[in-house]
């Protein structure tokens, strides 16, 4: 299985959704935390950079277990944290953790992968 679908989805949420701006629903999760106030601006910005590093490391196929338990750790804390502090933003939760756990299978299939 190739690693091209899962970088994209992460180059996508870092560069499009995040750092583009195409996704205002994901600017108000990271507002609805407390503690951040004027640094969820700032924390959002590096959440994007971080999701399109972590589609690149999943690009070059080095140390992809790793990759796989980062990811896994990621979005651990994402969809945890955006259930907590910014549930009321998100339309549907269910959908989401759904299309995270789709996206951690294939993650690991493509950590997993022999090599022919």
């Amino acid at each position: 299985m190739p690693p091209g679908a899962v970088a994209a989805v992460w180059v996508y949420e870092g560069l499009v959704a995040k750092l583009l701006g195409a996704r205002p629903d994901e600017r108000a999760i990271v507002a609805a935390v407390p503690v951040l106030g004027a640094a969820a601006g700032v924390l959002l910005v590096l959440i994007g950079l971080a999701e399109i590093g972590l589609g690149l490391w999943v690009l070059t196929g080095w140390a992809p277990r790793t990759a796989a338990a980062v990811q896994t750790a990621l979005l651990a804390v994402f969809n945890g944290g955006g259930l907590l502090f910014g549930g009321g933003q998100i339309a549907e939760p269910l959908n989401l953790v759904l299309h995270n756990v789709v996206l951690l299978v294939l993650a690991w299939l493509v950590a997993t992968r022999r090599h022919a």
